[in-house]
């Protein structure tokens, strides 16, 4: 990792992961100083954008919060959404026959599918085929998120005969070992279809095994926005903790992990925050204006 200057390039796009970067991975609660800092960037004409592995229900609530308008990336960068119209800007849905094949793996490795749903406010963020199941880990998730569940028994039989719905973002709920098992399943099974990788929320006990169109991800759908605005990506600065952030750090003229972040995500990045003080996310942010 070397630390490459900022000061040449002014900086026009932010893209900020929420969990574990904007909040604190242990208290849950947002970085001192943060609301200042990003209010600052805002008012000198920098766009800023939550990339988030959040439903859009989840992330929305984070923006109103933080009184930012940008449109959301969201669901680790499978969807993009207009946060005032609720509009669908940009999603990554998968090839019918790529979608198929998932279910068919989900159910030869014994894993049970979990598919979010594109939708307004008002409708449901997933869908299953039951619920409860026996599966801690599965039904942790479910349960914490219960009244936005669609139960649909059958539905992946029924997707394998008419892919009616768009499925866009899919994933296995289980221990961090059977995940990482399912993750190296799926990649020798589909090889370059699908992006895939596997992390946690605080929120929850068990690790998510998550998939994606191969195309998909936080840079891919935060690009997306920018050469809609007329931005390079070299005026792009983008912040994370975890695998799905690594592609935006990466890909971001400067790209920068919190110092929590998996050594292979901190590999990535042009800079590392230090872990004290509090304040320093809010006080790098600041310097970029």
């Amino acid at each position: 990792m070397t630390e490459r200057s900022h000061a040449a390039t002014r900086v026009r796009l932010l893209g900020l992961d929420v969990d574990g970067t904007l909040l604190d991975p242990v208290t849950g609660e947002l970085r001192p100083g943060l609301s200042e800092a990003l209010g600052s960037a805002r008012a000198a004409g920098v766009q800023i954008v939550l990339c988030t592995g959040r439903r859009f229900r989840r992330a929305s609530a984070m923006a109103h919060h933080l009184g930012l308008e940008a449109p959301l990336v969201c669901n680790s960068g499978a969807l993009v959404k207009d946060l005032a119209t609720q509009a669908t800007l940009w999603r990554a849905d998968f090839e019918p026959e790529t979608m198929i094949r998932l279910l068919d793996l989900f159910g030869a490795e014994g894993e049970r599918p979990l598919s979010f749903i594109d939708h307004d406010e008002a409708g449901p963020d997933f869908t299953i085929d039951t619920h409860p199941t026996g599966d801690y880990p599965f039904d942790d998730y479910v349960s914490a998120n219960q009244e936005h569940a669609s139960i649909e028994t059958g539905w992946t039989s029924d997707a394998k005969r008419s892919l009616g719905r768009s499925h866009f973002h899919i994933c296995a709920i289980g221990d961090r070992e059977r995940m990482d098992r399912f993750e190296a399943r799926v990649r020798k099974g589909l090889g370059g279809r699908v992006l895939c990788f596997v992390q946690r929320s605080p929120r929850y006990t068990g690790w998510m095994c998550e998939i994606l169109r191969e195309d998909a991800g936080k840079w891919s759908a935060l690009t997306h926005l920018a050469e809609n605005w007329g931005i390079t990506a070299d005026q792009v600065c983008t912040v994370g903790d975890d695998q799905n952030d690594r592609p935006m750090i990466a890909g971001a003229g400067l790209g920068v992990a919190m110092p929590h972040a998996p050594q292979s995500v901190r590999d990535a990045a042009d800079y590392i925050l230090p872990p004290e003080p509090p304040t320093a996310l809010a006080d790098f942010l600041l310097g970029l204006i």
